[in-house]
């Protein structure tokens, strides 16, 4: 299998790529799942599907895009993939932060990105060179003090919004359990380098388009760096509005009843922590942040990490005892978001973060420890954390986040489109999916 490492390192060091999709109900987004190469891409390799027809990647240039947004098959085969989802989790909204009114579709990462920290002192060279392991709590969850910004890196960093003339709109998320990177600094300090970013104020930062912009671009601007990608196809291009693409032929995804909860669920092949939303709005009328800000979604229950769409896999969590869910401070107000529960384990860059919800093995912990390389790592050996899905690194690529959401009782029966929302912290970056529902009596 053939995995393009040299693009993802130097994606990841430039540090702003971030990639997910929701994967059910299907989106409109995932049109290209329907155009070959992506039904002819599958993974594993077989007799029929080799080398870059089972090869899991990010685009290289806008071409070979087909492994990038691969999905659990739900096929019964455990580590399936499929490719039906196209290129959904290439449409996002690039260089988005809160106190601006618009996005400038380039810059991801306003006035931070040289960053890096020490642990107990060291830095990570230090670490790997006296071979020093860090255990798995204090790799995620370090005793307040020891993990810290490396002072010899503080000059580079000058966080702040991401526009010329802030609209005055400050960030409101300061609790440390509802942030997902360096979540141990004191919130709006200095060292506080995420402040301005989406997830620090849920909702409120602007988008270039609410279903998603192909690439995160605004139409025009082209391929950008670090995952500023899209591979045009006779049906969508570089800097498409998600908002603007049709159903897909079959229509509605799903049929509910007002006053009844179902499954939603999305997937990362990039991970910059955050948290996400579902909303809905009316398919007849305008697809816009406003319409679907009248019609957010409550969530209900526990989430849920599942594995190859099998529920015998599943670890269930509740998001409310671990503070992982708010409906203060957001936009709309009173809409409920829930943070990303795959912490990256990119602790050298993104510092203190929080325990995964899973037991990790030593190999997982051991390379987050003794991070040399972003491609140096077998596909799966961590299974619920991780920065990046795919060959060479670590995250499982079948993994989906399942949540159920609760239709209002007394929504009117017609034809919906339902929005996933995604608030990046790591990086200024939405990212959005939309699908098509149908509502019944």
């Amino acid at each position: 299998m053939v995995m393009r490492a040299a693009f993802v390192l130097s994606t990841f060091v430039a540090g702003a790529q971030s990639h997910g999709a929701m994967t059910f109900p299907r989106p409109r987004n995932a049109l290209d799942g329907d155009l070959a190469p992506w039904t002819n891409w599958s993974f594993p390799c077989d007799a029929t599907h080799q080398k870059d027809m089972c090869a899991i990647g990010f685009c290289c240039g806008g071409k070979d895009c087909q492994g990038s947004c691969g999905k659990s098959a739900h096929n019964g085969v455990k580590g399936s993939l499929t490719g039906a989802n196209g290129q959904a989790c290439y449409y996002f909204s690039n260089g988005c932060t809160p106190g601006c009114d618009e996005c400038d579709g380039t810059i991801n990462h306003h006035g931070r990105g040289g960053q890096s920290f020490l642990w107990k002192g060291m830095t990570q060279k230090q670490i790997n060179d006296k071979k020093i392991f860090i255990p798995d709590l204090q790799l995620f969850n370090p005793a307040p003090g020891d993990m810290v910004l490396d002072p010899a890196t503080k000059h580079t960093l000058h966080p702040a919004p991401g526009c010329k003339t802030p609209n005055g709109q400050t960030p409101t998320i300061c609790k440390s359990s509802l942030r997902t990177v360096n979540t141990q600094a004191k919130c709006g300090s200095p060292d506080d380098i995420y402040y301005w970013t989406p997830w620090r104020a849920p909702g409120s930062a602007p988008v270039i388009d609410s279903c998603g912009s192909a690439g995160g671009r605004f139409p025009g601007m082209g391929i950008g760096g670090a995952g500023a990608q899209y591979q045009n196809t006779s049906l969508a291009k570089i800097g498409q509005k998600g908002s603007l693409l049709p159903p897909l032929p079959s229509g509605s995804q799903a049929t509910w009843k007002a006053g009844t909860a179902y499954e939603v669920g999305w997937t990362v092949a990039a991970n910059h922590g955050g948290g996400y939303s579902y909303r809905m709005a009316p398919a007849d009328g305008p697809l816009t942040e406003a319409s679907f800000g009248k019609m957010a979604l409550d969530f209900v229950g526990n989430s849920t990490l599942r594995w190859d769409g099998d529920k015998k896999t599943q670890i269930t969590f509740n998001t409310t005892e671990k503070g992982w869910e708010t409906n203060v401070g957001t936009t709309p107000p009173g809409s409920m978001w829930r943070k990303s529960p795959i912490p990256s384990g990119l602790w050298q860059r993104e510092g203190p973060s929080y325990e995964p919800v899973c037991q990790e093995s030593e190999a997982c912990t051991k390379g987050l420890s003794n991070f040399k390389s972003y491609g140096g790592y077998a596909m799966g050996v961590c299974k619920c954390s991780g920065w990046s899905s795919g060959s060479g690194s670590p995250m499982l690529p079948n993994l989906e986040v399942v949540d159920s959401v609760l239709i209002p009782k007394g929504t009117k029966p017609g034809k919906y489109v339902l929005q996933w929302r995604w608030d990046c912290e790591e990086s200024d970056q939405i990212w959005a999916s939309c699908s098509d529902i149908s509502i019944v009596a």
